[in-house]
C-alpha cells in the first residue's frame, strides 16, 4: 500500500476546526510569546522544532534548556500527530510559545480525538495510563507539564523554569 492510499484511510479533519487555547493561556503577562499553526503533516514535528529554538534562540535562553524545549516540543507534535485528527488529512495544529522573565511555556493545540471512523493504527491517548517514551521524555526536561481538552481540542504543555542571571531558578 502506498503512502497515498494509505492516507485515504483516515476521515478527513474539518479544516474549520482548528484548535484553540484556553483565555488562560494569554492571561498573564508575558515578556515575549508567538502562535503558529501548521498543517498537521509529516513535516509538522520538523517545522515545530524549528520554530521552537527559532522563537527561543531569540529571548536569550541558555542552550541546555533551548535543547530541551526543542525535544520536548517534538514530542508534544509528535503526539498530536499519533493521536488525534490534526494527524489526518486536512487536520491543523497550533503552537504557543511564551517566554516570561522566570519561564518558558510551550503548548501544542490540536484537533481532539480521531473520529470513530479513522483508522487509529493501535495508538491511543486513553487506556492502560501508557503514554510510551515520549511522556517520559518531557517529564524529565521540563519542570512542569499537563494537558488539558475542550469539547473540540486537546491542549498539551510543558514549562521549564530559567534561572535569573544571578543562577537561582526563578520562583514558579
Amino acid at each position: 500500500m502506498t503512502d497515498s492510499q494509505r492516507l485515504r484511510e483516515y476521515a478527513a479533519a474539518d479544516p474549520f476546526d482548528a484548535p484553540t487555547l484556553e483565555a488562560t493561556e494569554l492571561a498573564e503577562p508575558a515578556t515575549d510569546h508567538t502562535v503558529w499553526s501548521c498543517v498537521g503533516n509529516l513535516t509538522a514535528v520538523r517545522s515545530i522544532r524549528a520554530r521552537v529554538r527559532d522563537f527561543l534562540t531569540g529571548t536569550g535562553i541558555p542552550t541546555p534548556l533551548l535543547d530541551d524545549a526543542e525535544l520536548a516540543a517534538s514530542e508534544l507534535a509528535t503526539n498530536a500527530l499519533l493521536h488525534s485528527r490534526s494527524g489526518q488529512v486536512g487536520g491543523v495544529m497550533t503552537l504557543f510559545i511564551r517566554r516570561d522573565s522566570d519561564r518558558v511555556r510551550v503548548a501544542v493545540a490540536d484537533q481532539g480525538e480521531k473520529s470513530d471512523g479513522a483508522a487509529s493504527g493501535g495508538h491511543s491517548r486513553e487506556g492502560h495510563g501508557d503514554y510510551g517514551r515520549g511522556k517520559l521524555i518531557i517529564e524529565s526536561c521540563t519542570s512542569r507539564s499537563g494537558e488539558y481538552r475542550t469539547d473540540s481540542t486537546h491542549v498539551a504543555w510543558f514549562e521549564i523554569d530559567v534561572p535569573d542571571p544571578g543562577g537561582s531558578p526563578g520562583a514558579g
